[in-house]
């Protein structure tokens, strides 16, 4: 790679480092810092579905509009100041109705961050070469480091929980004004054309279908590890070498996956991923001490690691270029929005009645139906002129 090109992905992986480093905080440590409000379970389920429930709504649009205007690049600085500015109040507000406010605010703007970065690196993959999977990896970098050193360093649950990310996200609104990206402009003029794809494909609804229940899957771990962790009296540091050792390995996997993607369909590696994630949450369902529960953070590498990149493949290889963003904001819609929001949802109350568990034990079995739909996926088509490979050769 010479040196333009090391200098041209430089913005997207400070980006991409900076936004998942937030993430790393706020997705194990917030649910339990919510939970010390006084909140029972189940409120605090509903607030994490939030932020699915804004998926279904946000992505596309948004999505929509960098497809028409082909400001993607602007669109991610709106995105990130108004997450920004609708975090902050987390410092003060601890009743449940200004709670429900200003997470509702803030996931209106974050949810469409993930589809909108990776739509940006996508396109600059097309154009320059390189791979995907080398660029977003530096988002699971910034997770492993911030989430890692946030654990070791926070023995309680207090503010800094809110604190952190704030400043993080301040950082991220002005790293944003780096991204000058643009995408083919004006060559989607129905704001419906994303749905219109997936009424058209059926291979489409097949795949969303399994990455939907997929994350539906994943929500008692992305939602409820901390809560579980702290309820089998192990310390909060647990939480963060568990989510770090997940992320090292999720790295791990998306380094070695252009190594091997041009030979295994991305639906059959969809297909190892979910049923390597039965065995993970099967594995969470009988567990009880700190070092078993940390070393199956390994298969996370499958999880989200393998998990992510081959959807984002399928996608970016059945999808016409000219509705990138779209096809990311739908994929991010049906995956995160509505299997984040049943999940999330279900979850609160599913870790009442069953506790971890037993809300583990039904993950593995979700997993195991994802398997299995996923492979009615047929074999795809002869590539079109207008799709391009989420990995291109370097010129």
């Amino acid at each position: 790679m010479n040196p333009s090109q090391v200098a041209g992905r430089t913005p997207l992986a400070v980006f991409y480092f900076l936004y998942f480093g937030t993430v790393g905080i706020t997705q194990p440590f917030l649910p339990a810092y919510l939970r010390s409000l006084n909140l029972s379970t189940s409120q605090v389920g509903l607030l994490l579905a939030l932020s699915p429930l804004m998926s279904l709504v946000t992505p596309p649009v948004w999505g929509h509009l960098a497809d028409r205007t082909g400001q993607i690049g602007r669109i991610l600085t709106v995105l990130t100041v108004g997450a920004t500015l609708c975090f902050a109040p987390l410092l003060k507000v601890d009743h449940i109705l200004a709670l429900l406010a200003t997470l509702a605010a803030f996931a209106a703007f974050s949810s469409s961050i993930t589809p909108m970065v990776d739509s940006l690196a996508l396109n600059r993959v097309a154009q320059v070469g390189g791979s995907y999977a080398h660029l977003r990896l530096f988002g699971s970098l910034g997770f492993v480091v911030i989430t890692t050193t946030f654990g070791l360093v926070a023995q309680r649950v207090d503010a800094r929980i809110v604190a952190v990310p704030l400043g993080l996200l301040g950082l991220l609104a002005l790293w944003s004004f780096t991204l000058h990206g643009r995408s083919a402009a004006g060559a989607s003029r129905h704001p419906l054309a994303g749905f219109q794809l997936l009424r058209d494909h059926k291979d489409l609804r097949w795949m969303l279908a399994a990455t939907c229940l997929h994350w539906m899957a994943c929500t008692p771990y992305n939602g409820m590890l901390a809560i579980h962790v702290l309820s089998l009296g192990l310390p909060p540091s647990v939480v963060g070498l568990s989510a770090g050792m997940a992320v090292t390995a999720e790295v791990a996997a998306m380094l070695l996956y252009p190594r091997f993607a041009d030979r295994i369909a991305p639906r059959h590696l969809l297909c190892v991923a979910f049923g390597m994630s039965a065995l993970r949450w099967l594995g969470m369902a009988f567990v009880t001490s700190a070092l078993p529960l940390i070393a199956l953070a390994l298969v996370h590498s499958m999880t989200f690691g393998i998990f992510y990149v081959a959807s984002v493949a399928f996608m970016a290889r059945r999808i016409p270029v000219h509705l990138r963003a779209t096809g990311q904001g739908l994929f991010s819609a049906i995956t995160m929005g509505i299997g984040g929001l049943v999940g999330s949802a279900s979850s609160g109350v599913g870790y009442s009645l069953l506790g971890g568990h037993g809300l583990f034990a039904v993950a593995a079995g979700l997993e195991v139906v994802a398997a299995l739909l996923v492979l009615q996926v047929s074999s795809p088509p002869n590539p079109s002129p207008d799709v391009a490979p989420v990995q291109a050769p370097a010129p």
